[in-house]
C-alpha cells in the first residue's frame, strides 16, 4: 500500500469509528413517485457488452459549481456530521446513445471516499422537472467515478457474481460520460435502489428499506440505519425485533437460530455472507458494516439483504481491522452465528459451494479481459485481480480459493471487530482555526512554515527550517512530494514537516496536502472531500516506524495555492495554504 493511502486510511478510520450515517437524499419523497404506466426497466440501458454513451450540456457555471461541492470533511469527521448537507440540482440536456433528453436533473453524488472535482460521481433524474418521465423504464441513471478502481472492473463483476448466486443485487455496466465536451472517462452504471427495484425484484415496494453506512444493530445501534421509505411514518420498530433477539443472552443456540430464521431470511443470509467473502468484499456488511441495504419485505415478514457499494471488493485486507478476513464476522449477526457450530458449517458450505459452482478462475479472467477491452484501461490496473484470482507462486501469495480453504480449515488467525452499542453524543462543538502555511522546496533545506491555533486556543507556528538548526539532529526532509496512481484520478500528496523553536524543538507537526493530480498545477484549488484537503498531525513518537501520529484537524474550507508545481527534486515546488480547520478531538482530550 503506497504512503498516501495509509495516510488517507487513517483518517478514514476515524471517519468509519465516528460516522452517524450515510448519504443523503432529501429531494426524493417519501413514495419515490412511481407513474402509473412504467414498465420493467429495459435490459439495454444495462447492457453488459458495450460502452453506454452519456453525454451532458449544462452551463458552465453550474457545471463548475457541481464539481466542486462537497461535505466538509471536519463536519464528516467530528462526532457528529452534519446530516443536512445536500447537493444542489442543476438542469442538463443529456444524450444517452443518440437519444436526447431535455431538462434533466443533474446533481453531484459521493459521501467521502469516491469525492472528485476532476471526474465527479453524478446522478441523473428524468422525472425531477418533468414528472413521470422515464428513460428506458428508469427515472433515474447512477453514474461512478470509480476512483478507487481504475481497474471499472470491482463493481460490475461483484454483482454479477451476487446474482449468479441467486442474490438480488443491483444491475452495473460501463459509461462514457462527456460533460460540456469533458470526456471524463468510464463510469459504471449502478441499478438505483429505490422503489422500483424493490417491486421488480420483490413484488412489493411498501416495506421498509434502511441503508446501512457504519450501521450495526443493537440498542443505539440500530440509529445509524437510515430509513429511505415510509419515512414520514418512521416505524423502526422491525428494527428493534432483530436488535432485542440479538441482545438477548438467555437463548440457547438452537432457540437463538430458530428465532432469527423468523426474522430474517436466514438461508439467504448465510449465502450473502459467503459472497461477501467470496469476493474479498471487506467493506461490507460482514467485513466492515458499510455499504448495504436491508428491506423488510411484507409478502415473507423478513429481512433481506441487498449489496452496494462493492468498488472496494477483490481487496484482501481490512485497512481499518487488522486480520479480520478472509472468513468475516465483524458484523453482529455474522459474529454470533459463526459462534455456533451448525450456522458455522452453513456458512462453509455456502462458500465451497460458490468455489464449486460460480468461481471459474479461467472464466473470470476472460472476463476480466472483456471489462479491459471495452473500459480501455491499462493493463497493470488489472494485476491486483488476477493475483486475486490465481495467486502468485513467485510471490508467495496465495489465491483467493487457497486461502479461504485454510481458513475454514482454521489455518488462518483471524481477529473479530464490532461496533461499540453506545449513545451518539454531540457535547462537543467542533471548534475551529484558521491555518496559514507557505512552503517552498530548495537546497540544501526545504522552507516554510504553518501556523495555527490549537485547540487549546494556543497560537503555534511550526517551522520546516529550524529543524536543520538542531544539534545532533537527523534532519528530516521537510516537503516530500508523492504521486499515488491507485486511484483514478491520481492523487498528489506534500508533506509538511514542522517543529517549535529552538532551543528544545518541540511539538513536531506534520501537514498533510492532498490534491488531485489533474488539479496539480500553478494556480489554486478548493478544499472539498478527502482530496483537494489538508490534514494536519501532531507527532506522538518521532522514534516510532512509521513515526507515531495523532491526526488532531482537518480542513473544511479554504484554498490550496500553487505557485510552482514541481516535484521537489528535478523541479521546484512552492505554494501556499489558508483553511479554516476543524479539530476532530475534544479539547479535554487534547495532548
Amino acid at each position: 500500500m503506497t504512503p498516501i493511502l495509509k495516510i488517507l486510511l487513517m483518517s478514514m478510520s476515524l471517519v468509519a469509528l465516528s460516522a452517524c450515517g450515510g448519504e443523503t437524499t432529501p429531494t426524493d419523497s417519501d413514495d419515490f413517485f412511481v407513474p402509473p404506466v412504467m414498465g420493467e426497466v429495459s435490459d439495454d440501458i444495462f447492457d453488459s457488452s458495450r460502452v453506454i454513451q452519456v453525454v451532458v450540456n449544462m452551463p458552465g457555471a453550474d457545471f463548475a459549481q457541481m464539481r466542486g461541492e462537497a461535505r466538509a470533511l471536519s463536519s464528516i469527521m467530528s462526532a457528529c456530521p452534519n446530516p443536512d448537507f445536500e447537493y444542489t440540482d442543476f438542469s442538463a440536456t443529456v444524450n444517452i446513445d443518440g437519444d436526447q433528453i431535455d431538462n434533466v436533473a443533474i446533481r453531484k453524488k459521493g459521501f467521502l471516499g469516491s469525492i472528485s472535482d476532476a471526474r465527479p460521481s453524478i446522478k441523473l433524474n428524468f422525472d425531477t422537472h418533468v414528472q413521470g418521465r422515464t428513460f428506458k423504464g428508469m427515472k433515474r441513471m447512477t453514474l461512478n467515478n470509480d476512483r478507487q478502481d481504475p481497474s471499472h472492473s470491482h463493481q460490475c463483476m461483484a454483482y454479477d457474481l451476487y446474482r449468479a448466486a441467486g442474490l438480488i443485487a443491483p444491475r452495473c455496466n460501463l459509461t462514457n460520460v462527456i460533460i460540456n465536451g469533458e470526456d471524463l472517462g468510464i463510469y459504471s452504471q449502478i441499478e438505483s435502489i429505490k422503489k422500483p427495484f424493490l417491486e421488480l425484484n420483490y413484488g412489493d415496494k411498501s416495506g421498509n428499506l434502511y441503508e446501512a453506512q457504519v450501521a450495526d444493530f443493537g440498542e443505539h445501534l440500530n440509529d445509524k440505519f437510515e430509513l429511505k421509505t415510509n419515512k414520514t411514518l418512521n416505524d423502526r420498530s422491525d428494527l428493534r425485533v432483530l436488535s432485542d433477539l440479538l441482545l438477548n443472552d438467555g437463548l440457547s443456540d438452537e432457540a437463538f437460530v430458530a428465532a432469527l430464521g423468523g426474522v430474517i431470511d436466514l438461508p439467504e443470509f448465510i449465502k450473502f455472507w459467503a459472497v461477501e467473502a467470496l469476493i474479498g468484499h471487506w467493506d461490507s456488511a460482514t467485513g466492515n458494516v458499510n455499504n448495504f441495504y436491508i428491506y423488510h419485505d411484507p409478502t415473507d415478514d423478513l429481512f433481506h439483504f441487498i449489496p452496494w457499494g462493492t468498488d472496494g471488493a477483490f481487496t484482501r485486507d481490512n485497512p481499518f481491522k487488522a486480520n479480520s478476513g478472509p472468513l468475516y464476522r465483524n458484523m453482529s449477526i455474522a459474529s454470533r452465528l459463526f459462534e455456533i457450530g451448525t450456522t458455522q458449517q452453513m456458512y462453509f458450505d455456502a462458500i465451497n459451494d460458490l468455489l464449486l459452482n460460480h468461481w471459474n478462475e479461467a472464466d473470470l479472467l476472460v472476463k476480466l479481459e472483456d471489462i479491459q477491452t471495452l473500459s480501455g484501461a491499462p493493463a497493470a490496473s488489472y494485476t491486483h485481480m488476477q493475483t486475486f484470482f490465481s495467486g502468485d507462486v513467485d510471490g508467495g501469495i496465495a489465491s483467493q480459493r487457497q486461502l479461504l480453504t485454510s481458513a475454514m480449515q482454521g489455518d488462518v488467525a483471524q481477529n473479530t471487530y464490532l461496533l461499540p452499542d453506545e449513545a451518539s453524543t454531540c457535547e462537543f462543538p467542533q471548534v475551529t482555526t484558521s491555518l496559514g502555511a507557505n512552503f517552498e522546496s530548495k537546497t540544501p533545506y526545504d522552507g516554510g512554515s504553518f501556523t495555527f491555533t490549537n485547540e487549546l486556543g494556543v497560537q503555534v507556528t511550526a517551522s520546516m527550517d529550524i529543524l536543520a538548526l538542531a544539534p545532533g539532529a537527523v534532519k528530516p526532509d521537510a516537503l516530500v512530494h508523492a504521486l499515488d496512481e491507485s486511484t483514478e484520478p491520481g492523487v498528489v500528496a506534500l508533506t509538511l514537516v514542522g517543529a517549535g523553536p529552538a532551543p528544545l524543538y518541540l511539538d513536531s507537526y506534520v501537514l498533510q496536502v492532498f490534491v488531485e493530480a489533474p488539479s496539480y498545477k500553478t494556480g489554486s484549488v478548493d478544499l472539498q472531500g478527502i482530496v483537494n484537503n489538508v490534514m494536519l498531525f501532531k507527532v506522538t513518537d518521532a522514534n516510532a516506524t512509521p513515526v507515531g501520529l495523532q491526526l488532531i484537524s482537518v480542513g473544511s474550507s479554504g484554498t490550496i495555492t500553487l505557485n510552482q508545481s514541481g516535484d521537489g527534486i528535478n523541479t521546484a515546488i512552492k505554494g501556499s495554504i489558508a483553511a479554516q480547520m476543524g479539530f476532530i478531538v475534544a479539547p479535554d482530550n487534547a495532548q
